[in-house]
């Protein structure tokens, strides 16, 4: 084993599996020991010669896998910029330029990115991808790009050719995320370059950035939680009875009991004032990501504190909670014009009731979007916009067979009361929402 072999082979780990190398180590400490040098010490050296074979080894191998971490082809560039988190869309609704989200964007064939050439000056632009695209430069088509084969545009050309300081870049193709699509800034490696090691000293740890509406949202559930818990406690059989899906479609010709017939008990108005509070907390859930339900921000405080948060919910939380005495006031009126005087507390129950279960359904489906799936919060809207209908049509269906069990009213009687406290405000508010 001469000192050519021992370089080409022991000191090339990648040439040879792990079992090869090290039967090479063995047989040349053997020939260290019994041939080259026959110390006095051998048993003493060996371990030192194994561990700085070992070492070496380890070092040669690290540095071939450190030249390798390059980019483009054959990992020739060193890495400048990647574009993979710079891509924007055009989106219709805001007949404008947005930026890039997976969840909203699937399906896209255009990505375009703002590309500035005066921070990668002497760079070169890397391309790569396994589809068929072409390159649009300004809103002009450029050239068919290949497939899976890298493309290498000079930087300074590009600015030769078209004079300007930034352009305007679009992919257009067979791609349908950006994820299929690879645009770099990279640095031609030379022989004479050295890798820069990045230094602890150089590392900064920054703290997360905690929005205000996250500590609102944390602060304005637990608050939720702690009032149906106290509810619970407090009055545990009406929360069983008003939370109760079963009592819901239970219809009788008369109902005696306290939580009915008297709606502005302590006790019962405490429900009214949960029911609101779910309101408005589902309502700053869905105004949070922009969107203006009923002319809202004419109202509310402007303002991204915990403190104006705070304030515009319970603001809003009133002014729902006068709506829904002011309900229950409409009901007194129109029933005595129809004379269903009977009718107006079991009537005003069944509409907080329902609610009240309907909506700690949607308060448990947005609480659980907005922490694991976003794009549901996101879009609240348009996914609410079915549901919430439905919910109020069922409502009417149920409180048209709740009265007519109870009263001997006309059908024609009884569907123009319905519509008047039911049907109209409903076509209303959703008027008002959009």
């Amino acid at each position: 084993m001469n000192l050519a072999f021992f370089h080409n082979n022991i000191l090339n780990p990648e040439r040879f599996p792990k079992p090869q190398r090290v039967s090479f180590y063995k047989q040349f400490i053997k020939k260290l020991k019994c041939k080259t040098y026959n110390l006095r010490f051998t048993t003493s050296i060996l371990p030192t010669a194994y561990f700085l074979l070992f070492t070496i080894s380890l070092f040669l191998f690290s540095q071939k896998v450190e030249a390798k971490g390059g980019i483009g082809p054959d990992n020739a560039f060193y890495l400048v910029h990647d574009y993979q988190n710079d891509w924007q869309v055009f989106d219709e609704k805001y007949k404008a330029y947005v930026p890039y989200v997976r969840e909203l964007h699937q399906g896209y064939n255009s990505f375009s990115l703002f590309f500035d050439i005066e921070n990668y000056k002497g760079y070169k632009v890397l391309y790569f991808s396994e589809k068929e695209n072409y390159l649009f430069l300004d809103a002009s088509l450029q050239k068919k790009l290949p497939v899976s084969s890298w493309v290498i545009l000079d930087v300074d050309s590009l600015q030769r050719v078209f004079g300007k300081s930034k352009l305007f870049l679009t992919i257009y193709g067979t791609n349908t995320n950006v994820e299929n699509i690879n645009i770099q800034i990279g640095n031609k490696i030379s022989k004479s370059q050295k890798a820069v090691q990045m230094g602890a000293s150089l590392l900064t740890i920054l703290p997360r950035e905690i929005s205000p509406f996250q500590n609102f949202f944390v602060f304005g559930l637990i608050f939720l939680a702690c009032f149906y818990a106290f509810l619970f406690n407090f009055q545990p059989k009406s929360f069983e009875r008003f939370f109760s899906f079963k009592d819901l479609l239970t219809i009788t010709k008369r109902d005696d009991s306290f939580i009915v017939n008297k709606p502005f008990d302590l006790g019962n108005i405490l429900f009214v004032v949960n029911l609101s509070l779910t309101l408005a907390f589902i309502f700053m859930l869905i105004t949070n990501e922009k969107s203006n339900l009923f002319s809202a921000s004419n109202i509310l405080k402007d303002g991204e504190t915990l403190g104006t948060l705070m304030l515009n919910f319970l603001e809003i939380s009133f002014i729902i909670l006068v709506s829904l005495i002011f309900k229950y006031l409409a009901l007194r009126v129109l029933s005595n014009l129809y004379r269903l005087d009977n009718i107006t507390n079991i009537h005003y129950f069944k509409i907080i009731q329902a609610s009240s279960l309907f909506f700690l359904v949607i308060l448990v489906v947005l609480t659980f979007s907005t922490v694991s799936v976003p794009n549901i919060i996101q879009n609240a809207q348009e996914y609410l916009f079915i549901p919430i209908t439905l919910f109020y049509i069922g409502r009417l269906a149920l409180l048209y067979f709740a009265i007519n069990k109870m009263t001997t009213l006309k059908n024609l009687y009884l569907f123009s009361y319905l519509c008047i406290v039911e049907l109209i405000p409903l076509i209303v508010g959703i008027r008002f929402a959009l």
